[in-house]
């Protein structure tokens, strides 16, 4: 038994209701904790992809060459060009192609407009109109609806005369007093979306542009392959994940608590909770034994000095206390653990209890080993008056502690 689990049985004995509150707050709480992280750890809304689709379009053009020149022969197709000669090649032919593909499923009804727009505008220095002068703008082709399904795609051609456009830019600045703005030029496309993709309606506008810059070389602006994806989200109640290291902790924890409840409550009823007399006067011993440390010296005591008669000191305490009233050491005999000091005639003693507070120091065991050296030495008074009037002759020799050191003195 060890100095930490007295004290701990006593301090639980003392407050035993309030200790046996706080162990069932913990199991019920621990308890709870275990069950809400694995039985029912709860749940967390997810916002997550849902069917996509997405949307294609580009622009294809050529011209071919009409004219006789030093450099391509009559009846060249020159195709995707950045700029064509309006002298040999003046006819811009061109195609718009729109499809898309989904995740799931699809019907679209797709409705293009073809139209050429020339117009005279200013731009501010991030690019928007700032002003329209002019604008004006025909039809290339007859709006075309088609029925689509993911992965197919429709086709709307277009052609104009870009030497002809450059032409009627030219007359209009006349006729309108003279040039003002920028003139620009673009092959604009509408195309009209309406059916259901992936389960959900869709019904949207979307407009395509080509730029065309008027003169005597003509150029397109390509924008190449746009591409428009289209990603629904939808809501999801999904379980959390249990967090182990919480989980692992309370239930730990649950079982500590009702084991540590268990303990309590059983050492309660059977009476060895509380520290009995013997094990309260060891724990005093051995706070004092620490408290008083520099007043003690080990030091075996010649067999001479239990010839002195013999006072037994209540405690180790008591004996210290004796000790510095009258100016001497207490001594530890480093064999049985007895303390000693000695003063006048007499040889004070305190025998302290034994290591194992179970076994009482001066009731025995069955071989009498837990007997005290001075018990052993058969000195003990037997009376008041043989304590007054010296140790019994008889009992001198009777002494087994052996022979003092040669003129060895212990007297003071």
């Amino acid at each position: 038994m060890t100095d930490w689990t007295i004290r701990v049985r006593g301090v639980v004995a003392n407050y035993f209701s309030v200790v046996v509150a706080v162990l069932v707050v913990l199991a019920l709480v621990s308890g709870f904790a275990a069950y809400s992280t694995y039985a029912n750890p709860g749940t967390h809304t997810e916002e997550r992809q849902g069917p996509s689709w997405e949307t294609t379009a580009n622009f294809d053009h050529s011209a071919t060459v009409s004219e006789p020149n030093p450099v391509y022969d009559v009846g060249t197709t020159l195709e995707n060009r950045s700029a064509y000669f309006s002298a040999i090649s003046p006819v811009l032919d061109g195609a718009f192609t729109y499809g898309y593909t989904a995740s799931e499923s699809g019907a679209l009804v797709v409705d293009t407009e073809s139209e050429l727009v020339l117009r005279s505008v200013k731009r501010d220095r991030n690019d928007e109109i700032e002003t329209r002068y002019w604008q004006m703008s025909r039809d290339l082709a007859d709006p075309d609806a088609t029925h689509l399904a993911p992965g197919e795609s429709v086709t709307a051609p277009f052609s104009f005369n870009a030497s002809a456009l450059t032409n009627q830019s030219t007359k209009i600045s006349e006729e309108l007093g003279g040039s003002v703005g920028t003139t620009e030029a673009f092959v604009r496309v509408t195309v009209d979306v309406s059916g259901t993709v992936n389960g959900e309606a869709v019904d949207r506008t979307e407009v395509y542009s080509l730029p065309v810059g008027v003169g005597d070389v003509y150029t397109v602006s390509n924008p190449g392959t746009v591409t428009e994806a289209h990603t629904a989200t939808e809501q999801v109640v999904v379980p959390n994940d249990p967090d182990p290291l919480t989980g692992v902790g309370s239930s730990s924890l649950f079982v500590l608590s009702l084991a540590a409840l268990g303990l309590v409550v059983s050492k309660k009823r059977d009476g060895t909770l509380e520290p009995t007399t013997t094990e309260r006067e060891y724990l005093t011993y051995r706070e004092a034994r620490a408290e008083f440390d520099e007043w003690i010296n080990r030091i075996e005591l010649p067999s001479s000095a239990f010839d002195l008669p013999m006072a037994h000191a209540a405690s180790l305490g008591d004996l210290v206390d004796f000790a510095i009233d009258t100016n001497n050491s207490v001594l530890e005999d480093p064999n049985d653990g007895t303390y000693y000091v000695i003063h006048g005639d007499y040889l004070y003693y305190y025998d302290p209890p034994t290591e194992d507070p179970d076994v009482d120091a001066h009731d025995g065991s069955a071989d009498g080993t837990t007997q005290s050296a001075a018990a052993d030495s058969g000195v003990l008074p037997r009376s008041l008056s043989d304590l007054l009037d010296g140790p019994d002759p008889a009992s001198e020799t009777a002494s087994t502690r052996g022979s003092p050191p040669s003129g060895e003195d212990v007297s003071e």
